[in-house]
């Protein structure tokens, strides 16, 4: 008998643990956190697909990118309007901004393209295994970019005075486009570099690659309307002083992207050492040579700012457009400058021309008026169409209606003119909006006329007052805007309004509008007279018979007089007349004999009536519509007016002359 204990028996007594390991229920219970657990986890990395281990950037990083986003777009949106407010003295507020539009979006996306190029040469760095980071080779090279804008947009200034110098050669169109891709357009290639770049690194993604062109796409698009409400919002720079300011905010914002990337390279310098220490004990010597080697590159790092701090001096110093008044560069060849000052329409300033004895005020690339030196005469005869407001007959200011009939003299005897029946009772009241040299508002003030001037610019007001003798006593002086004045003022207040707004080859648009021409006959007296000046193109019947048009929406009676009627396709001086009374102008040859027919102001009244340009067909057609301010086509239809005008003024006055200013 075999005993307990034995091979063939069971002892009930010990732990059967050992003889259970077939047992099923056991199995299961002990085995299944060994085995399920993976198979758990694989089954949900199978139907959930693998986990993405990209990790966004660090703060730092980060805060470079939305550094780069917002200096980029503040600069763009400032350079929008220094632009072409740069180039206006050379080329006109017309052409600067033929194309400019353009030239921004063309630069943009260069900038984008070079952006994603750079991305691809980043990450192909780091798969190589490079020693820097992704996000510190993202980091540099925004810092980069903000250095290289810092130094460009210091020297513009620079390099722009010297493409002015070939106006002449590159003309009108394409001159502004050359001189603005060494101003401005590399600010704007830059700020798509730097945005694509930023966009790039914040939606990384290797296994979304869609998601990082949207990204990149919609980082574009918010820096496209960043920039279009800056430029509606940013406050007005003088436009040398507003390019230095540009450059100083990339030097700074590039400065704080360094101290931020220093900061994100000594943390990714630890954390490697932390992942692997051996390696680096191992590879010491070899280390402390390339960490010493990055700090003497990271001492270097801003020197680059110290470079644009020499090149801001530079231009500070040497560029006469960086400071306002009188230079010693303002006398050259004839021209000798007494009064220069920039303002809110651009350069103003006065010069004597020594070798035509003549006195010119300036305004961009426009002469707004000027004077011969000997006489005191206007240097342009248009002004003194507008005195034809005082010669209408049957009107009481017509100095004809203020001759006396004379005792004991044959009937219908009437007094001679003298000078003092053209002068008015002191009752009559003008308004003239656009001062220039005031030639209008001087000659209305000597008939006894209240005359109140509206302008926009402060300096031409000043320099007509201390040059050109405009009266200081005049009624009253409104340094505003003509638009504005004008929707404000009292209805029936004046007699005659005087409207002379063009300037650096075109006029305001707003102010020959619909509306505008309906607000000056508001404020106009039931038989108040309109002389509106107006440059254009006698035969351009497009813009002629929409001008003439409009105004004879709200004037009964429209007539136009051109300055100089030998070619009518060729650009001139013209002054709208228009009234709800007839218009029937009563230049007498004892009315020019009292003036001086020998004199300017004669001789252009007296051959007024002879350059009638018939407009009698635009007003009463019914078919072209008026311009309104929601449709408002003039910027576009001047263009070929300001070409003419850009040779007009290169014609009357040398090249030599308007590089001055």
């Amino acid at each position: 008998m075999k005993q307990k204990g034995g091979k063939g028996y069971a002892d009930k007594s010990k732990p059967a643990g050992p003889r259970v390991v077939n047992d099923k229920s056991n199995a299961k219970a002990n085995d299944k956190p060994k085995s399920a657990g993976p198979q758990v986890v694989n089954n949900k990395l199978k139907l959930a697909g693998p986990r993405s281990t990209v990790r966004g950037p660090p703060v730092p990083v980060l805060v470079s990118i939305l550094i780069g986003f917002i200096s980029t777009s503040i600069m763009a949106s400032s350079l929008i309007r220094l632009g072409p407010q740069y180039l206006e003295p050379i080329y006109g507020n017309v052409l600067p901004n033929l194309g400019f539009f353009h030239g921004v979006v063309i630069s943009l996306v260069l900038g984008g393209i070079l952006g994603s190029i750079y991305w691809q040469r980043i990450l192909a760095a780091c798969e190589a295994g490079g020693p820097l980071t992704m996000d510190t080779k993202t980091g540099r090279a925004i810092a980069a970019a903000f250095d290289i804008v810092a130094s460009l947009t210091a020297l513009a200034p620079l390099r722009a005075t010297y493409m002015f110098k070939w106006s002449d050669a590159l003309g009108p169109m394409w001159g502004p486009l050359l001189t603005q891709s060494t101003l401005t357009f590399p600010v704007f290639v830059a700020g798509g570099f730097v945005v694509t770049l930023g966009a790039s690194r914040v939606s990384y993604n290797p296994q979304a690659p869609g998601r990082q062109a949207a990204t990149t796409a919609a980082c574009l698009g918010a820096m496209a309307i960043c920039i279009w409400v800056g430029q509606q919002t940013a406050p007005g720079h003088s436009s040398c002083r507003g390019v230095l300011v540009n450059a100083t905010y990339a030097a700074l914002s590039g400065v704080m992207v360094k101290l931020l990337t220093g900061h994100q390279e000594d943390v990714d310098a630890a954390v490697a050492l932390e992942k692997n220490p051996a390696e680096h004990v191992d590879n010491a010597p070899e280390k402390q040579l390339v960490q010493l080697r990055e700090r003497q590159l990271r001492k270097l790092r801003f020197v680059p700012t110290v470079a644009f701090v020499f090149c801001a001096l530079t231009t500070l110093l040497t560029d006469s457009a960086c400071s306002s008044g009188l230079v010693a560069r303002g006398n050259v060849d004839e021209f000798k400058m007494v009064y220069r000052n920039e303002s809110v329409t651009g350069w103003v300033s006065v010069t004597d021309d020594t070798k035509r004895n003549l006195r010119m005020m300036r305004s961009g690339h426009s002469l707004i008026g000027g004077r011969w030196t000997s006489t005191g005469d206007s240097i342009f005869g248009v002004f003194y169409y507008a005195d034809a407001v005082r010669m209408i007959k049957g009107r009481e200011s017509n100095p004809a209606s203020n001759r006396r009939m004379v005792e004991d003299q044959p009937e219908g005897w009437t007094q001679p003119l003298t000078r003092r029946s053209m002068r008015g009772s002191g009752s009559e009241r003008a308004l003239q909006i656009g001062l220039g040299v005031g030639v209008s508002a001087r000659s209305l003030h000597s008939m006894n006329v209240r005359v109140d001037v509206v302008e926009i610019d402060a300096a031409v007001y000043e320099a007509a007052i201390e040059h050109f003798k405009l009266p200081k006593r005049l009624n009253a002086v409104y340094l505003t805007d003509g638009r504005q004045f004008i929707d404000e003022a009292a209805s029936s207040t004046y007699d005659y309004i005087v409207h002379d707004v063009f300037t650096g080859g075109s006029v305001p648009a707003s102010l020959f509008s619909q509306s505008a021409v309906q607000q000056l006959q508001r404020i106009l007296k039931h038989d108040g007279v309109l002389a509106m000046n107006y440059v254009g193109i006698p035969n351009d019947k497009r813009t002629m018979g929409h001008v003439a048009r409009t105004i004879g929406t709200s004037f009964a009676y429209v007539r136009c007089f051109a300055e100089i009627l030998e070619d009518r396709d060729t650009m001139t001086n013209m002054m709208f007349f228009a009234s709800a009374k007839p218009l029937e102008f009563d230049i007498s040859d004892d009315l020019l004999h009292i003036i001086g027919k020998h004199t300017i102001r004669g001789r252009v009244l007296g051959g007024m009536l002879s350059n009638e340009v018939d407009v009698s067909g635009f007003v009463e057609n019914t078919d072209l519509s008026p311009i309104t301010d929601s449709w408002n086509p003039l910027p576009q239809w001047q263009v070929s007016t300001a070409i003419q005008h850009w040779h007009a003024m290169r014609g009357m006055v040398s090249t030599s002359y308007w590089l001055n200013y």
